[in-house]
Formats: structure tokens, sequence, C-alpha cells
């Protein structure tokens, strides 16, 4: 297992002026949430404080989180410039131009889901490359230790997947944040023949109930083991 420390930022939410339900959420490391109900729209890209499309250049990373069902032309345009693109289960469908879908491809944009997904069959439809979206397993509270814990199973495509454990603690003053995280390596071949009992026995038993529960896991291990 090694560590790293990493320098906390927070976030900051944008919401749509053209529909209440669509919000973005911007994280570390450029990437861009885009939360709500239904389909995206490109006048869903006018957010209060901001304004047009240019406001989107700053992220390198899509994720269209679950509850987005559809995305309308001229949307992703907005994001042609991007490294990934994240579709969660819940989109269907993703309309793309002639000339967008060229961008895709010159730049090599990888497209990350869940399998038999939407995000799954568009890669494959389109030449691009497709890669497992990271898993979130559970939140780990260590209360004597006054740390807390997010749990994520990560896929890398020219790398062997690994736990992240994203540690979180009281900084030195008030109002400040401590912690790193710690990446633990898995095998290639980690899921074969894996129950989420099995997967759950690799974790403390403070988050067992969580791993049990864990809906998007349990798809993987099967689909996963399905496919061997």
């Amino acid at each position: 297992m090694t560590r790293e420390s990493k320098k906390r930022r927070g976030t900051h939410m944008y919401f749509s002026e053209h529909n209440d339900n669509i919000t973005y959420i911007n994280h570390y490391g450029g990437l861009l949430e885009v939360n709500g109900k239904g389909f995206l729209s490109p006048e869903d890209l006018v957010v209060k404080e901001k304004s047009g499309k240019e406001w989107t250049k700053q992220f390198n990373t899509l994720n269209v989180c679950e509850g987005i069902t559809e995305i309308k032309e001229g949307f992703l345009d907005a994001f042609s410039h991007v490294d990934c693109l994240i579709f969660s289960r819940t989109v269907t469908d993703a309309a793309v131009s002639p000339n967008l879908l060229k961008q895709l491809r010159d730049r090599n944009v990888l497209i990350r889901g869940e399998y038999d997904t939407f995000a799954e069959s568009f890669a494959k439809a389109n030449g691009l490359t497709f890669l497992h979206s990271d898993i979130h397993i559970a939140d780990d509270e260590i209360k004597i230790a006054c740390e807390n814990d997010i749990i994520t199973l990560r896929f890398h495509l020219n790398a062997p997947p690994d736990i992240l454990y994203d540690c979180y603690t009281p900084g030195i003053s008030a109002g400040s944040m401590g912690g790193g995280e710690f990446v633990k390596t898995l095998s290639p071949d980690f899921y074969v023949n894996c129950t989420i009992e099995m997967f759950a026995e690799k974790f403390s038993e403070r988050v067992t109930d969580q791993i049990l529960a864990n809906d998007a896991l349990k798809r993987f291990l099967k689909i996963s083991n399905e496919r061997l």
C-alpha cells in the first residue's frame, strides 16, 4: 500500500438558469459532475454567475451522474476539449454531431461507465476506448481516530486496478482539513470467482454492511465473471 499526501481544495456548485433540476459540481483535478433529472440540452449550459460555454473549458473530465437519461445534441459540444466522458447507467442516449464525433476520435477521448450500459455501447459503436467507471465502495468512519475514509475501487487503462482510501482528518486549526491518500494495488483478475461476501472480507467490519448493499459492485462482479 502506498501513501500520497493531497492538498484539499473546495468544490463549487453552479445552477442552471434554464432548468432548476440541473446543477454542476466541480471538484479538484478538473472533474465536473452534472446532476439532475431528465435530459440535458444546450440551454442548460447557461448558469448563474457564468454564461455561455466558455466556463466549461476549465474541466478535463465530465461525469453525467445518475438521474440524467438523455443528452441532446449541442450539449456535449461545450465539452469537446475533455479527455474523459463518464456516463451513468441511467443515460440511454447522447446525441453527437459528426464534427464532435471526429473531435472525440481525434483526441482519443476515454468513455467510462458500467458494463452493459449505453456508455459501453456508445464507445464500441463510435470506435472510442471504454473503461469501467470507478466504484465507490464505502465510507469508513474511524471515530477513535477522528478520521473518515472514502473507499473507491479504481480502474486504469495502463495499470492494475486499485483501492483508493481518501482519508480526511481534522486539521491543526479550526476549519482546516488534513488527511491523505492510501492506495492498495489489486491483481488484474481480483474479481474472478469473487462474490460480494468475499470482497467484503478484505475490509474492516465497520463497512461490511455498506459493501454487501453496494449494487454497483454487485453488478460489476456478476457481469465480469459472466464474461470470463
